[in-house]
């Protein structure tokens, strides 16, 4: 039994009061936007997740990039399909992005979490080494920036609260219906869960004549339905008619996962201490 546990939950612009860092580039594959991100010494390509609690590591690259496993703290792993599984941390002296510190905490070296999860990727950058920045997505130039954690978006801005220290929730609606949504660019298209369904008064029954669908999450794969809307809207955004998939995923902390396929369409900024997302 080791001493030390932790539980992780994986879900997977333009600013105003601070300059962005130097960009660094994205690239898109299998509908999410991966990032070199330096962990001592070697490059890891990483998947940009807003909607991943904890950076985690494959334990494939662990093994190629030749990091240290911590004798004393795992961690336990809960993905969107359901499974657990409980493997030794992995412990980083030094990691960058762009030529940024990438930090838990100040002064500490990192402990990142690792899996045998499929992530399409060497691993999930989260929300506890993003929290300490604000991010500039700009999709059409394929980069990433990194500025100052309390930048706030400029234009048409998004007032966002935190679920948990290391998520961003934001105020959606569909169909006319407000709803609460995760801010998740680790997910290639959104999702509507259980609760989401709820407010919606939508059943099983009144889903039957829609086409059933399957999407991939950590842990396994989730079953539902691929539901067009009436619309959906975030801020000033409107998106018409978006198909996205409906699915009985139990989630007490917000209704829907908002992914690329809405975040995606205009350039993006995420403040984690300003809580401000903008888009356009």
């Amino acid at each position: 039994m080791s001493a030390g546990r932790r539980q992780v939950l994986l879900g997977g612009l333009c600013l105003a009061g601070g300059a962005a860092r130097a960009a660094v580039p994205m690239q898109m594959a299998s509908g999410q936007m991966v990032v070199p991100v330096v962990l001592d010494g070697q490059v890891a390509r990483m998947v940009v997740d807003t909607g991943a609690e904890r950076t985690v590591l494959t334990r494939a690259a662990v093994a190629r990039l030749g990091l240290r496993l911590d004798p004393y703290v795992d961690s336990i792993l809960r993905g969107a399909g359901g499974r657990l599984e409980t493997y030794r941390n992995a412990d980083v002296g030094h990691a960058s992005l762009g030529g940024m510190r990438l930090t838990q905490r100040a002064g500490a070296p990192l402990s990142l979490s690792v899996t045998d999860m499929a992530l399409g990727a060497d691993g999930l950058l989260g929300g506890d080494l993003l929290r300490h920045f604000t991010l500039t997505l700009d999709f059409a130039a394929g980069t990433l920036a990194l500025g100052p954690a309390g930048s706030r978006a400029g234009g048409n801005a998004v007032a966002l609260r935190r679920l948990w220290p290391d998520l961003l929730l934001a105020p959606v609606r569909l169909d006319g219906r407000a709803l609460v949504a995760l801010v998740d660019t680790g997910a290639a298209g959104s999702m509507l869960n259980r609760r989401g369904m709820a407010r919606l008064g939508l059943t099983p029954a009144a889903l039957r004549g829609d086409r059933a669908a399957e999407m991939a999450a950590l842990g396994g794969r989730t079953a539902g339905w691929w539901h067009r809307f009436g619309s959906c809207s975030v801020g000033s955004l409107s998106v018409p008619a978006p198909s996205m998939l409906v699915a009985e995923v139990p989630e007490p902390g917000f209704d829907m996962i908002l992914g690329l396929d809405i975040l995606g369409r205009q350039r993006l900024v995420l403040s984690y201490g300003a809580l401000m997302m903008g888009l356009g």
